[in-house]
């Protein structure tokens, strides 16, 4: 681990966000998938995510039969349907705690369509067979990384798909996002009333388009400035499909109930500047935010608690009682979890002493220059 001190106050400066990594992910299996080798050259500063996901495509042109995906959801759900879709036995591997977080449902339903799967054993989950169109049902409130992947994998089948959805779909911008980059590739979604109708025996083009900087990673800039910073953010596209466009919540009033299912990965940053007002901010519908890299309900309300504010945890929400600023009282953890860490140095510029963060290094999951950006800015001086 790699601790950091943060001294409190205002800063002002310029940054350039990184990469989308939501986009990144979505283009580079959509350019594998259409012959193309974008995967082939990425580029050592991105995040490990981005990483994972084309160190894992290289595998898969190479004809290796193991994936290693690091710590990334997104890789291993994005490719538990596109490797069924190609067909024959696929090892996936991963670490810390990622072979944690649910994939139960996936592989359920991935299973009642040809493919057949031995369960998380020693960090190793084994796929094995040939996926086959047909109706794929499933309750909105199951990842959307699911219904993306299966975006991805039903085009390539020898018929047409339908996926059908029992309630709405949480995080359904991500879901829109993956609908435009393939169809960038030439690859055709309906939408139906109940879900997608995907078209099968249909053939993926390169897809040579530049992945968007970073909305959610340009969050954590502008919780600052609604500190009162004065960070100014390059490299955001205004028409971007990203959900944590959301994050102009932040240009709003904090407070009063907050609905998070449809931009979960705000989460913490929004935590973090709610806490730092004086009132009670309630985020619902944060059940899914317990089985990311952390348990990010439980890590922010432990990351209040080390800076003297109060929170109300329940299995499905975190209410934030903030005092007006921060009162440093003990080390913030970070929990290994990259938000966790980057939200923590927002609160840190409210708090009235240093802020020391246990693990800084956990950022370069998804914004590996974070703290160097963060340490470039000017102290405001008003």
């Amino acid at each position: 681990m790699t601790p950091v001190t943060i001294t409190p106050g205002l800063r002002r400066g310029r940054v350039s966000v990184p990469r989308s990594k939501s986009h990144y992910h979505r283009l580079l299996i959509a350019d594998y998938l259409g012959g193309g080798t974008i995967y082939r050259n990425v580029d050592s500063g991105e995040s490990d995510d981005v990483h994972a996901t084309a160190r894992c495509l290289e595998a898969l042109a190479d004809g290796k039969g193991c994936l290693d995906c690091g710590e990334s959801g997104s890789t291993l759900r994005f490719l538990m349907p596109v490797v069924g879709a190609l067909g024959g036995r696929t090892v996936f591997t991963g670490r810390g705690r990622l072979p944690e977080r649910p994939v139960t449902q996936f592989l359920d339903l991935l299973a009642a369509h040809g493919v057949r799967f031995c369960g998380w054993k020693d960090n190793r989950l084994e796929l094995d067979g040939k996926l086959e169109p047909g109706e794929y049902s499933a309750s909105g409130n199951v990842s959307s990384q699911l219904i993306s992947g299966l975006l991805f994998a039903l085009p390539l089948l020898d018929g047409d798909s339908d996926i059908t959805l029992s309630s709405p779909l949480e995080s359904r911008g991500y879901v829109d996002l993956t609908m435009q980059v393939v169809s960038k590739a030439g690859i055709l979604v309906e939408t139906s009333p109940c879900g997608y109708h995907v078209p099968g025996n249909q053939k993926y083009a390169k897809c040579d388009c530049r992945p968007e900087g970073c909305w959610s990673c340009a969050a954590f800039w502008f919780g600052m400035n609604a500190l009162g910073s004065e960070v100014e953010v390059d490299g955001l596209d205004a028409g971007s499909a990203q959900p944590d466009r959301a994050v102009e919540l932040l240009r709003g009033r904090i407070g009063g109930e907050i609905d998070i299912s449809q931009s979960p990965d705000l989460f913490p940053v929004l935590v973090a500047v709610a806490g730092a007002f004086r009132g009670t901010t309630r985020f619902v519908n944060a059940g899914r935010l317990r089985l990311k890299e952390s348990d990010r309900i439980a890590a922010m309300a432990a990351l209040l608690r080390s800076l003297g504010t109060a929170c109300v945890e329940t299995p499905t929400s975190l209410e934030v009682r903030g005092a007006g600023g921060y009162h440093v009282m003990d080390v913030v953890r970070s929990f290994g979890d990259h938000r966790v860490a980057m939200a923590a140095a927002v609160a840190a510029t409210a708090a009235d002493a240093p802020v020391v963060i246990d693990d800084a290094g956990c950022a370069a999951k998804s914004y590996p220059g974070f703290f160097n950006d963060f340490s470039g800015l000017d102290m405001l001086r008003k």
